[in-house]
C-alpha cells in the first residue's frame, strides 16, 4: 500500500526514510547528483603498476636563533645517504598515511555534535479493534522477503481458531506451472499454511508510520506460517472434496482427511487431538480494499494515549531509593542490571546491587520487583512461590502452577504476564529469559541472593504449612452441630460461652500468625493495619464460605482491642523487642530466637556486628552457625546498615 493519495499508509516504515533520519548532511558532491561508490563492487583487472615516487627536493631550512633562558637543542646529524628506489616508495607510503590519518583527527575532533533532525511523537492504542477483532503478526520463515507469497493472487480462503491463535491458509497451486510434476499421484490443487506461535515475541507491537507520528499497535499473537504437510502423511489431498465425502458418510469412511472447518484437526497438528475449538473462516481481503482501509485507519488513530519519555527525568531528582522502588513498581517489574545502572548514573555498581535487594529478588540473573511492594500477604505468597520455583527451573509445569494459581483467579494474569509465558506444545510457562553475564561477573551477589531465597523458601513452607493449619481449624470450629442418635433436649442447644471464648482465641491467634507468616518484624500500627486487609480479604472472598468470614471477623475484632490486649495477643506468636514484635520460632535454639536476645540486651536501635551474632549463636547455641542459617535469619528481620552492620528493622515495611 502506497502512503498518501486516497490509500492509506504504508504498514511497513520505508527504508529510506529511515536512513535519512541518521544520515548526515549531504556533500556537495552528492548534492550535485555525484553517483555513490560506497555499495559498488571492484572492478575485475589486472593490478596497475605501482607509479614511481618523485625523487625529494631539498628544502633549505634556516638554523633557528637560541631563545634566552632556554638550553638550545643539539645540532642535528648530517642526513644519511638517500636509500634505494623501493625503499624510498615505502617511506612515502607511510608518510602519506600518516598525514591522512592527521588531517583526519583533526577533523573528527572539528566536527560539531550531533544535532536532532527529526521529532517523531509516539502513540499506543492498547486494543485498537473490538473484542471480536485480533491483530496477528504473520512470519513466512520459509519464504525470503524477494520470494513473497502472492497472496492477492492465489489465496483462496483463511481460517483462524481465536482461542489457540491458529491459522490456516488456503493458497491455490498452479498446475500449469512448469515446476507442477503432471505425474505425480497426488494432484494437489491447494497448499495450506499452518501456523505454530513464535518464541520470545512477547513484547512485539506494530508500529505505523504517519508523517511525524508512531502508532504502536497492541498485538494478540505472532504467528510462523509454513506448508503443511498433512496431504503427505494421510496419503491424499487435503481439499473441501475430501471433507464433503468425509462429511456425507458421517465419517464412517475411515478417511484420514483432516477437516477444515469442523472440530477435528490435522494430523501434523501439535496441539491436543482432542480440543474441540472449531475453525472460522475468514475471507481475505488485498491490501488497499475498503475493508482493509477501515481497519487500518483505527490503528492510527489519535484515541491511545502519547507515551511519555520523560520518566527519567522525573526520576533523576528523587533518591536512589524511591528511584529503584518507583522504577520496579511503575515502570517494569523484571530488569538487568546494566539496564538499571542508567536509573543510577552518578553511583557506583557496589552502592546500586547494595539497594537493589531492597526492592527486588534476583531470579535467574535479573532482578523481579518484591512481591510484597505489589500485592498484599495472600497474593505476594502466591508469586514468591513461583518466583522461588523459577530460581530453581527455568520452567514450570501448567498444571503445578495452575494448582498454585488457580486459572479463574481475577490477578492470575497480573502476577503471571511480567514473569513468564505460556508455551502450549510444551505444556509449561517459561520465565521470561535470563541474564548469564550477571551470574557470571557477580558471584557474591549471587550467592547472597541464593542464601535469602533458603530463608525466603523457610517462610514460604512455614506460611503453606500455617495455611493449612487455619484451614483445618476453621473447618472444625465453623462445623455446624450436629446430633447423634437420641439426642439430650439441652444438646441442641448451643455451646457454651467459655467454647466459643476458646474458639475466638484459637482464630485471632491464627490470623496473627498469618500476619507475621511474611514479615518478621511488624510494629503495632502495621499489625492493625495488616489485620484489617486481611479481614477485607476474607470477607471479599465467598467462595469458601463460613471459614473464611468467621477469619474475617476474628481479624476485624482483633483488630479493635484495646492497645494492651492488642500486645498481649500478639506476644503469643511473636516476641517484643523494644517498640516492635519479632515472629517467634518453633525451635528455641533457632538463630532468630538468639538475635532476639541479642537485641533485647541492647539499646533501642543497636548494631549488631557479625563477629557478634556468630559468637552468640556459639553461646547459645553450643555451636558455630552455617552462611545459610546466618544469611537466613539476618535478613529475615534485620537490615544492613553502610558500615556493614545489622539494625532490626522498623516494622512498617510493606
Amino acid at each position: 500500500m502506497a502512503t498518501g493519495g486516497d490509500k492509506p499508509p504504508s504498514l511497513d516504515v520505508d527504508m529510506v526514510d529511515l536512513a535519512s533520519l541518521d544520515a548526515p548532511a549531504a556533500s556537495s558532491a552528492a548534492a550535485a547528483g555525484a553517483p555513490s561508490t560506497r555499495f559498488r563492487p571492484r572492478a575485475k583487472s589486472k593490478p596497475k603498476p605501482k607509479p614511481e615516487a618523485p625523487k625529494p627536493v631539498p628544502v633549505a631550512v634556516p638554523k633557528p636563533e637560541p631563545v634566552p633562558g632556554l638550553v638550545s637543542a643539539p645540532e642535528p646529524e648530517p642526513e644519511p645517504e638517500a636509500p634505494l628506489e623501493n625503499d624510498r616508495v615505502d617511506a612515502m607510503e607511510v608518510d602519506v598515511a600518516g598525514d591522512a590519518a592527521g588531517v583526519g583527527e583533526r577533523a573528527e575532533a572539528e566536527e560539531e555534535e550531533d544535532f536532532v533532525v527529526r521529532e517523531i511523537d509516539v502513540y499506543y492504542t492498547p486494543k485498537p479493534f473490538d473484542d471480536d477483532t485480533k491483530l496477528y503478526i504473520m512470519q513466512y520463515p520459509l519464504r525470503p522477503c524477494w520470494r513473497p507469497y502472492e497472496l492477492n493472487e492465489i489465496c483462496e480462503e483463511v481460517r483462524v481458531k481465536p482461542l489457540s491463535s491458529e491459522v490456516e491458509v488456503d493458497l491455490n497451486v498452479d498446475t500449469q506451472s512448469e515446476n507442477y510434476d503432471q505425474e505425480a499421484p497426488l494432484r494437489l490443487t491447494k497448499q495450506t499454511l499452518s501456523s505454530s506461535k513464535a518464541d520470545g515475541v512477547s513484547d512485539y507491537a506494530v508500529g505505523v508510520l504517519k508523517g511525524n507520528l508512531v502508532y504502536l499497535n497492541h498485538i494478540d499473537a505472532v504467528v510462523q506460517l509454513r506448508p503443511s504437510m498433512s496431504h503427505v502423511i494421510s496419503g491424499r489431498a487435503y481439499t473441501r472434496q475430501a471433507l464433503q465425502s468425509r462429511e456425507i458418510n458421517g465419517g464412517a469412511s475411515g478417511s484420514k482427511a483432516p477437516s477444515r472447518k469442523g472440530d477435528e484437526r490435522p494430523e501434523d497438528s501439535k496441539d491436543n487431538a482432542e480440543d474441540s475449538e472449531p475453525w472460522i473462516s475468514l475471507t481475505y481481503e488485498p491490501a488497499g480494499s475498503s475493508i482493509a482501509t477501515k481497519y487500518h485507519d483505527k490503528m492510527i488513530s489519535n484515541e491511545g494515549g502519547p507515551i511519555d519519555f520523560t520518566m527519567n527525568k522525573e526520576m533523576f531528582p528523587l533518591p536512589l531509593e524511591e528511584r529503584l522502588k518507583k522504577w520496579f513498581t511503575e515502570v517494569s517489574e523484571v530488569n538487568q542490571f546494566d539496564a538499571l545502572k542508567h536509573l543510577a548514573p552518578t553511583y557506583s555498581e557496589e552502592e546500586i546491587l547494595k539497594l537493589l535487594p531492597e526492592y527486588a529478588y534476583l531470579v535467574r540473573g535479573l532482578w523481579v520487583c518484591k512481591s510484597s511492594l505489589l500485592f498484599d500477604d495472600g497474593y505476594a505468597s502466591k508469586r514468591d512461590r513461583v518466583l522461588l520455583e523459577f530460581t530453581k527451573s527455568e520452567s514450570i509445569p501448567s498444571e503445578v502452577l495452575d494448582s498454585w494459581i488457580r486459572l479463574d483467579d481475577p490477578r492470575r494474569k497480573r502476577i503471571l504476564l511480567p514473569l513468564c509465558k505460556r508455551r502450549g506444545i510444551l505444556k509449561d510457562y517459561k520465565f521470561i529469559s535470563t541474564d548469564l553475564s550477571f551470574l557470571k561477573h557477580y558471584p557474591h551477589m549471587v550467592n547472597e541472593q541464593e542464601c535469602a531465597w533458603s530463608a525466603r523458601e523457610m517462610t514460604i513452607s512455614e506460611s503453606l504449612k500455617m495455611g493449612s493449619t487455619v484451614a483445618r481449624k476453621s473447618k472444625n470450629l465453623t462445623r455446624p452441630n450436629v446430633a447423634s442418635k437420641g439426642p439430650h433436649p439441652n444438646m441442641t442447644k448451643g455451646r457454651s460461652s467459655s467454647d466459643q471464648g476458646s474458639e475466638e482465641l484459637v482464630l485471632m491467634q491464627s490470623v496473627l500468625g498469618t500476619v507475621f507468616t511474611s514479615n518478621k518484624v511488624r510494629s503495632m500500627q502495621a499489625v492493625v493495619r495488616d489485620l484489617r486487609q486481611l479481614a477485607a480479604k476474607y470477607a471479599s472472598d465467598r467462595k469458601e464460605g463460613s471459614k473464611l468470614q468467621a477469619l474475617s471477623k476474628a481479624a476485624k475484632d482483633c483488630a479493635s482491642l484495646s492497645q494492651d490486649k492488642l500486645k498481649n495477643s500478639i506476644c503469643s506468636v511473636a516476641a517484643e523487642v523494644h517498640d516492635v514484635f519479632v515472629a517467634k520460632h518453633d525451635d528455641k535454639f533457632n538463630l532468630r530466637n538468639i538475635l532476639i536476645v541479642l537485641f533485647r540486651k541492647r539499646e533501642p536501635n543497636a548494631k549488631l556486628t557479625k563477629q557478634e551474632i556468630l559468637a552468640g549463636a556459639v553461646q547459645y547455641m553450643k555451636r558455630e552457625v552455617t552462611d545459610k542459617e546466618y544469611h537466613q535469619a539476618v535478613t529475615e528481620i534485620c537490615i544492613s546498615t553502610e558500615d556493614g552492620h545489622w539494625v532490626l528493622k522498623n516494622g512498617d515495611e510493606p
